[in-house]
């Protein structure tokens, strides 16, 4: 996704972070509640759509490494090491990773602080017009 290009580590950093947060609420709630009520029904099938929607390295990525019942103990180390087969490096993984995370933030639609669209709009638009 060329929009990596044109944000920054910070950036990129804070719409992990509000991902993160919404992938561990759904693991959370997955694991824990017996009987969901509407509410967390309705958010679980949001989150498995955005999950469905992602590319196969993307959505393997985020369910080997943040949605599996292990995933509080796992590393992205482990992950691009040991759970790829054949194994990614570090960078292929960390674009593989940062692409999927902004897809699921627009998903999603989550306030992430970054204006994502506003990007896509400057840097893309004859693609959106």
């Amino acid at each position: 996704m060329e929009l990596l290009k044109h944000l920054t580590i910070a950036e990129k950093v804070k719409i992990r972070k509000a991902v993160v947060k919404e992938l561990a609420r759904y693991r959370i709630s997955k694991f824990t509640v017996e009987n969901p009520d509407n509410d967390n029904l309705a958010f679980h099938q949001m989150i498995e759509r955005a999950i469905e929607r992602l590319p196969t390295p993307e959505r393997f990525l985020i369910e080997a490494r943040y949605l599996s019942a292990n995933s509080e103990y796992l590393t992205d180390y482990h992950v691009y090491n040991l759970k790829f087969d054949p194994p990614i490096s570090s960078v292929t993984y960390t674009k593989i990773r940062d692409t999927a995370m902004i897809k699921i933030s627009l998903f999603l639609n989550l306030d992430t602080g970054v204006k994502i669209e506003d990007l896509i709009q400057t840097n893309y638009p004859a693609m959106f017009s």
